[in-house]
């Protein structure tokens, strides 16, 4: 009996299964890396060929235990069955081409009207486009043609949208088409963000490589360790748009419904942030950690691998994601990782690293200036504190989420500190 009892509570302090094991995604992020640092001489290549090398390493080896192993494609949430569920119908194909064409359609017409997209920034993401869009051309009728046959739901998103754009027949249930629509416009934003800033990264990565290894165990050995956490962070977040497929089971399950979500999230990224940083937001000062601590080397050795441990758990959260990483959608929820001990670890090793980077309260100016820089970095603290409480509101139509929050609310990290204070909750 007693046994019995110990495997309940054994099982009682595990979190729920995770749409992706962590040990996948370190896995992958191996792969890219071993990826960047075999092109790193191969001068033919510019960054944004290396950093898309990248992710298909990481995509190949993630979707092969995806597919053949976890065999994802037939949990519930994919939608897919073992077998074809129906005759070929390519009427149905033609309708849910004719329906992506349309999307595609639109996104470059918003590409083409707003100007922040014809500078010569995005041109990484334009290269990007123009070296795939062959082999989507090519592989997308494929694609849905298997999807017609296996897929439960008859009536998806693309078919009822298809029928809309090219009958006129309204859909009767508008949901689906809302978030796939939502679901491509977080892509178009988010996606070219992602090109542009790992192509940047890929290039100064093997700079920071050498110097690290000229000159270990100083500044550009953090410097180098600080530019690798980002560039991981960048790599999974580039796969997570890239790879929205049902037979991955990556896809957008649902978009953030609301606009308070919305805005938190896209003012945290080009264009908006600089424009509210550089007017109302400024909290980086005249000094900086590493010059601040210049003259106590023991202190400025443990704060700088302080911060390093913060920025690679924040790069390991997104490695944990897998396939599945996306702002503002659901696409499987994620409790392994730095997610087995808090709901939120990205934004809350990020915010604390922003505080020990910049050192507000540091200023040579005067503590006025001080004071303004601390006030700037807790609204950039509130702004990520409304986006996880937007997040969980959204997250918490998914039973999966309501589980793994209710999980984390006995056992996560918070919980526990609590437990060993003594705090107790108002009744």
């Amino acid at each position: 009996m007693q046994s019995t009892l110990d495997s309940v509570a054994a099982v009682d302090n595990r979190p729920p299964r995770s749409a992706t094991p962590f040990w996948i995604g370190l896995l992958g992020i191996a792969a890219g890396l071993c990826s960047l640092w075999i092109t790193r001489d191969q001068l033919s290549l510019d960054g944004a060929t290396r950093s898309v090398i990248a992710c298909l390493a990481i995509i190949g080896t993630i979707a092969i235990h995806e597919i053949f192993i976890a065999r994802v494609y037939l949990r519930p949430s994919a939608g897919l069955s073992r077998q074809a569920v129906r005759p070929l119908g390519i009427a149905r194909v033609v309708v849910r081409l004719g329906a992506l064409a349309s999307v595609y359609a639109g996104i470059g017409l918003l590409y083409w009207l707003l100007p922040e997209y014809h500078g010569a920034f995005y041109q990484p993401y334009w290269t990007l486009i123009r070296s795939l869009a062959p082999y989507v051309a090519v592989i997308t009728p494929f694609y849905f043609i298997w999807m017609d046959r296996y897929q439960r739901d008859t009536d998806d998103a693309y078919l009822l949208w298809g029928r809309l754009l090219l009958r006129g027949t309204k859909p009767a249930n508008w949901q689906p088409v809302r978030e796939m629509l939502a679901g491509w416009m977080v892509k178009a934003y988010f996606l070219p963000l992602m090109i542009v800033f790992l192509s940047t990264d890929a290039d100064h990565l093997g700079e920071s490589l050498m110097g690290a290894i000229q000159a270990p165990m100083t500044l550009a050995s953090f410097r180098f360790m600080y530019d690798l956490s980002f560039t991981m962070d960048l790599m999974f977040g580039t796969v997570g748009y890239l790879c929205t497929f049902r037979i991955l089971d990556s896809h957008v399950r649902t978009a953030e419904p609301t606009t308070l979500g919305w805005v938190a999230a896209l003012i945290c990224y080009q264009p908006f942030w600089s424009l509210i940083s550089n007017s109302y937001i400024q909290y980086g000062g005249s000094m900086f950690w590493d010059n601040w601590l210049i003259s106590v080397p023991v202190i400025r050795f443990v704060w700088g691998a302080t911060i390093i441990a913060l920025v690679l758990t924040y790069a390991l959260t997104t490695i944990s994601f897998g396939l599945r990483f996306s702002n503002l959608t659901n696409r499987g929820v994620i409790t392994s990782g730095p997610y087995r001990f808090t709901k939120h670890p990205a934004y809350l090793t990020k915010n604390l690293s922003f505080w020990m980077v910049s050192v507000p309260f540091v200023e040579p100016l005067g503590w006025r200036i001080g004071f303004a820089h601390c006030a700037a970095l807790v609204a950039v603290n509130l702004i990520y504190f409304l986006r996880a409480k937007t997040e969980e509101r959204h997250l918490m139509r998914d039973p999966d989420y309501r589980a793994y929050a209710a999980w984390i609310e006995q056992h996560g990290v918070f919980a526990k500190l609590k437990r060993m204070v003594g705090w107790q909750p108002a009744a």
